[in-house]
């Protein structure tokens, strides 16, 4: 099984894969953040791709020394005890089989010495009409596995270490000043920022989501996913900006990444927009506890979002942390405290530089108009 090492936010990974065009996906991803393998890394992810059904006796995780196996019939295993439906739970060790939204996905955490471990298994049988229908469909696994394999335990690390919290929020920068548009898909969010990043001496930090640890804000690596008219939006200049991601696994959407380079580097930001289409276009302040509730209401809004709120529950089932819950929030009230928000009202009509004229005025950023339109 191949290993690589990961270095992202400081925090050290292992990941093993039995699947290289699945390593390979990640490797690429990641190219900046790919490191030899660690003697002793903080996280040890080991990623199981099937395509051919296990026998009904071969427990998924079957591991030296486990004190927990199951497989796809699950049977009573003395050392363990089941939590509900869907878990079993023995001492500092808890498998997840077929987990709420994937009955295909099977996890486990546990430790082992100073290690916190995670196995990801995962069994790939998509039918032949699903196949004619979605040819990339195997991509699409691909990007929604690098969430377990990948963000998922970085985040829940940060989290639990440094108190930092997810954000679904796009974010463009301007030296070390972040301007973030947050809000659930289809809100207008990307748009904006594209049109943002158009203007000269803008670059694009994230498109989806990112971290913050109230103060700062910093990127996580995802694919970029942007449609015809965003491309069309962001012209030539722009699109140089972002290293193509050939990949497939996202419709009707090109795929990229960020640049390799040190753009990981901590960004302060500069303001926060929350945007919905109106008849009249505005920017008028909020509140900061208003605006804490808005983030927190989108987040729960967004299904990836939603996802890794289901694994940190499981998580803090296992190894539960006092004063954990309350301090989720924490991160979020910090950013809108220190950060000026607004609500931004996107009159389509009016076009896109509209809009990016109306965010620049708020942040104080001069930078030159391109003439574009909002599709």
């Amino acid at each position: 099984m191949r290993r690589i090492g990961l270095e992202i936010h400081g925090v050290t990974v292992n990941l093993s894969c039995n699947f290289d065009p699945l390593l390979d996906y990640l490797e690429d991803l990641l190219e900046s953040d790919v490191r030899p393998a660690w003697e002793a890394p903080l996280l040890d992810v080991t990623g199981t791709w099937r395509a051919d059904p296990a026998p009904a006796d071969t427990p998924a995780f079957a591991r030296e020394n486990s004190t927990l196996s199951f497989g796809p019939l699950v049977e009573h295993v003395p050392e363990s005890e089941g939590f509900g439906k869907r878990m079993r739970l023995a001492d500092d060790e808890l498998v997840w089989f077929d987990t709420h939204r994937d009955k295909d996905l099977q996890l486990r955490f546990r430790r082992r010495s100073q290690e916190t471990l995670f196995d990801v298994d995962y069994w790939y049988h998509p039918s032949v009409k699903k196949l004619a229908r979605v040819p990339d469909y195997q991509q699409r696994k691909f990007f929604t596995l690098a969430r377990y394999l990948v963000h998922f335990p970085i985040a829940w690390y940060l989290e639990r270490t440094r108190g930092w919290s997810l954000v679904h929020a796009s974010a463009v920068a301007a030296g070390d000043e972040a301007l973030l548009i947050a809000g659930p898909g289809g809100a207008g969010k990307t748009t904006t920022c594209v049109g943002v990043m158009a203007r000269a001496g803008v670059r694009l930090v994230t498109e989806n989501l990112l971290f913050t640890d109230g103060q700062h804000v910093f990127p996580l690596r995802e694919p970029i996913r942007l449609t015809d008219e965003s491309l069309a939006l962001l012209g030539e200049h722009g699109r140089g900006a972002l290293v193509p991601f050939g990949h497939g696994g996202s419709k009707h959407k090109s795929l990229f990444r960020l640049p390799d380079g040190p753009d990981d580097r901590p960004l302060r930001p500069a303001a926060l927009f929350i945007p919905r289409f109106a008849a009249h276009g505005f920017a008028v302040p909020i509140a900061p506890q208003v605006a804490t509730e808005q983030l927190w209401a989108t987040n729960r809004l967004t299904l990836e979002l939603n996802d890794y709120y289901w694994y940190v529950a499981a998580l803090d089932l296992l190894w539960p942390a006092a004063g954990n819950a309350a301090r989720q929030l924490s991160a979020l009230a910090r950013l809108t405290a220190e950060t000026p928000c607004y609500a931004l009202g996107i009159d389509r009509a009016a076009g896109v530089d509209a809009v990016v004229d109306r965010v620049l005025d708020c942040v104080g950023w001069s930078l030159p108009a391109g003439g574009r339109r909002l599709s």
